[in-house]
């Protein structure tokens, strides 16, 4: 059954205070007697490439109407759709009766406490707040930071066990700093973060764990800071040996707390520390030509490769800068994109899993080239911090802030809220 209430406060005022009532993220600094510092929370963008989608919760929810700033409200039990019309929004009940059409917005708000909102059947805390985008709904999950990391920390982690809990906390206090530092970087659209390895990956309710929770609330309001500000809290898979100067993997200037650092091994277990890409020659020409065909907007094609050669590397062993010849051309690729310009033999789809690499080349008795190997290290661009390694650190007994403050040099984890 659905009950409406027309209605300029309740529901609708819950929603303003939990969204507005956070709004303003202060600094890192020590407070003044008697100030306090909210929970912030997080506007997590969940898809905006279907042109409907199902929503309800596990008991009852409250469905809040806007258009053109007037409000109604509606109680269900049972799931309703909201279809984007253009500009506006359409809301059916289950039955697929209209309850209301031409709205700017529909929130989708839980009632009691342990009630999670389902997304096409995809359980997430906090509120889900639906918005037209040309012929696509967009669906924006807003929730508390700490409810957030529950579903940002598990797929970055993986499956952990107890005496592993310390990389959790890292993994936890990165992905929050991450998050705050964040906050509003899309400028004027309605979501702070994206749910996919654009900004971290979130799944929502489903993917949550004891382990990863109890985590995450040992570590609540904690963020590493550099000279009292949020750090750039960047993080990837396995460095293999050695992270990297973030100058060195991307174009941009140097930070003196991601610089390279040596992990002495703790990332050594795992599956990416040694691998190996072959490729015959014909293999490699096409990954290389569908590349340059992509970045120079135009259809290209190569003479057969002659040689590659690795003509400078980053301090942490990562190839700066590589050059391929044929007969007549030589072309020169650059730091983390030459992941992108080769591929991986075994799945077109994917990149090199990372730069740190040599090559081995196998030539017939005319000095064709046969194969071409590249033989690597590690996965990830390898900037921050070494997931591998935070869990190789916590086997051993580190703590989870010497993990982060030797990942992040100069840094230290403060307690914001």
């Amino acid at each position: 059954m659905i009950i409406k209430l027309a209605a300029r406060i309740g529901t609708g005022l819950c929603l303003m205070i939990l969204v507005w009532s956070c709004s303003n993220i202060p600094g890192i600094k020590d407070e003044e007697p008697g100030s306090f510092i909210r929970v912030p929370f997080v506007r997590v963008l969940l898809g905006e490439t279907s042109e409907s989608s199902t929503l309800g919760a596990n008991h009852a929810f409250a469905i809040e109407c806007i258009a053109l700033g007037e409000q109604s409200i509606y109680y269900s039990s049972k799931p309703v759709k909201v279809w984007a019309n253009g500009r506006t929004l359409t809301v059916e009940n289950h039955n697929g009766l209209v309850l209301q059409d031409e709205l700017d917005e529909v929130n989708i708000i839980p009632r009691g406490n342990d009630n999670r909102i389902k997304v096409d059947g995809m359980p997430y805390r906090g509120i889900i707040s639906v918005l037209p985008y040309g012929q696509n709904v967009r669906l924006v999950n807003i929730v508390y930071m700490e409810d957030y990391l529950r579903g940002v920390v598990p797929p970055e982690i993986g499956k952990r066990n107890k005496n592993e809990l310390e990389a959790v906390k890292a993994q936890a206090v990165a992905a929050r700093t991450y998050a705050m530092a964040h906050l509003q970087q899309y400028g004027n659209e309605p979501y702070d973060m994206k749910s996919t390895i654009y900004d971290q990956v979130y799944e929502g309710v489903r993917v949550e764990n004891k382990l990863v929770n109890r985590g995450i609330d040992e570590t609540a309001g904690r963020v590493v800071t550099f000279q009292d500000a949020l750090i750039s809290a960047y993080y990837h898979s396995t460095c293999g040996g050695m992270t990297d100067n973030i100058s060195h993997v991307w174009d941009r200037k140097e930070i003196e707390y991601l610089k390279a650092t040596a992990d002495s091994g703790a990332c050594s277990w795992s599956k990416y520390y040694h691998w190996e890409e072959t490729f015959t020659e014909p293999q490699l020409r096409t990954r290389v030509e569908q590349y340059l065909s992509g970045s120079r907007g135009k259809d290209m094609r190569i003479d057969p490769i002659q040689s590659i050669e690795i003509v400078e590397r980053t301090p942490g062993g990562r190839v700066a800068k590589l050059v391929l010849s044929t007969q007549n051309e030589r072309f020169r690729f650059y730091k983390d994109k030459i992941r992108w310009v080769f591929m991986r033999a075994t799945n077109q789809d994917l990149i090199l899993p990372s730069d740190r690499f040599d090559v081995k080349i196998k030539r017939d008795r005319i000095g064709q080239i046969k194969t071409i190997s590249f033989i690597g290290s590690g996965s990830g661009h390898g900037v921050g911090m070494c997931q591998c390694g935070a869990i190789g650190y916590a086997r051993q007994g580190w703590a989870y802030d010497n993990i982060l403050t030797h990942y992040y040099q100069g840094s230290e984890v403060k307690k914001l809220y």
